[in-house]
């Protein structure tokens, strides 16, 4: 159990500092956060700790905490900082979500919460994933991949619990993470290859 709070320990340091350089980056413009991804991510954030913490998670709920209070940060500064441009696609995404929501709140189930949860999250980061498409430089990498190294550690502090419930959103969170920043690279080496050929056949 030591071992564990060690784990639930590192996760949540880790967790709080990959909010620092996201926070700074916005201050600076050099991440545009998208507002309703961020409202999503704020409010799926809110409802995974206090699932997971009422169907009995202790240690491993507090990244789930951290990054609440960190993506209600991020939310706040996307009215002044962020990016509030709103797609169709953003839209179905957002509905999507509310209604994953709605149900939750209706069910009052801790654990139909947390499946829901996935739902939600996927919802807001495919929002965020669409905006780095378009605009790759929008989002920095660095944070989603403290983010991803956070969640390895939550996934350790479960070591001694038999796979249950309480499994599903580190598990989703690391692939969930892990995937921005592989989007990330990859729109960017894509706009750069654009950009490059575009180069050519101009002084060609």
């Amino acid at each position: 159990m030591h071992t564990a709070v060690i784990f639930g320990t590192v996760s949540t340091g880790l967790a709080i500092y990959s909010g620092y350089p996201y926070i700074k980056s916005v201050l600076d413009g050099k991440t545009r956060p998208h507002r309703l991804g961020w409202l999503v991510f704020t409010i799926m954030n809110g409802m995974v700790f206090f699932a997971q913490y009422f169907a009995g998670g202790r240690e491993s709920t507090l990244i789930s905490l951290a990054f609440f209070v960190y993506s209600l940060v991020i939310f706040i500064l996307s009215f002044s900082k962020g990016d509030s441009k709103t797609s169709p696609a953003d839209w179905y995404l957002f509905t999507f979500a509310l209604v994953a929501m709605v149900t939750w709140a209706i069910t009052k189930s801790n654990d139909i919460a947390i499946w829901l949860t996935v739902f939600i999250d996927l919802a807001a980061t495919t929002m965020i994933i669409l905006k780095v498409r378009v605009k790759p430089d929008s989002e920095a990498p660095y944070p989603w991949l403290i983010g991803t190294i956070a969640y390895i550690f939550s996934c350790l502090t479960l070591y001694h619990v038999p796979v249950s419930i309480l499994y599903v959103r580190p598990v989703y969170g690391l692939v969930c993470d892990a995937a921005i920043v592989g989007f990330i690279y990859y729109y960017r080496s894509l706009h750069s290859r654009r950009k490059f050929g575009n180069e050519q056949k101009v002084s060609g």
